[in-house]
């Protein structure tokens, strides 16, 4: 497996990863806490407690409004573009361009308050680093499918019978 094959490997488990993520821990900013498992809960307090994250405990208008977006249109995609790697499908690449870079543009001010805001505190490094793969990972996504017109030439190949060789 070459560099782009765990780069996409990468990918699949960042989506997968995002799932169960998004349902159990952020979406618990927009949706009432009656509709949780206490365990979902005590998690929740766990990270906020052991890693001082002042944006999931105060939940900043602007904050709730970035995870309203992940839950109502990035959770959706989570599924469609798992599919589209698991396929190896290249009619992912244009969606995932416009992910990545959405994701990476979010990513900036929740960054940024993290390490400069007025509520960041002692552990805002720890912090920084739980946040950072969620700009890496989607900066790392636009540049693998901005990078070429058919991010998954070879497989596309091969499934239509193109790639193929002649019998003499």
């Amino acid at each position: 497996m070459g560099l782009l094959g765990v780069l996409d490997a990468v990918f699949l488990a960042y989506f997968i990863i995002h799932i169960p993520t998004t349902i159990i821990v952020d979406s618990q900013s927009i949706v009432p806490a009656q509709y949780f498992p206490v365990w979902a809960k005590e998690l929740l307090q766990w990270h906020i407690k052991t890693n001082e994250d002042h944006l999931v405990s105060t939940n900043p208008v602007w904050f709730v409004s970035l995870v309203t977006c992940e839950t109502l249109l990035q959770l959706p995609f989570f599924f469609v573009v798992a599919y589209g790697f698991i396929r190896r499908a290249n009619w992912i690449r244009v969606p995932c361009i416009i992910y990545g870079t959405h994701v990476a543009t979010t990513m900036v001010p929740i960054l940024a308050d993290i390490l400069f805001g007025p509520d960041s505190g002692p552990k805002r490094l720890t912090l920084f680093w739980i946040y950072f793969p969620y700009l890496l990972v989607p900066l790392l996504l636009v540049l693998r499918m901005a990078l070429v017109d058919k991010p998954f030439a070879a497989a596309a190949g091969r499934r239509s019978g193109k790639g193929k060789r002649k019998a003499n």
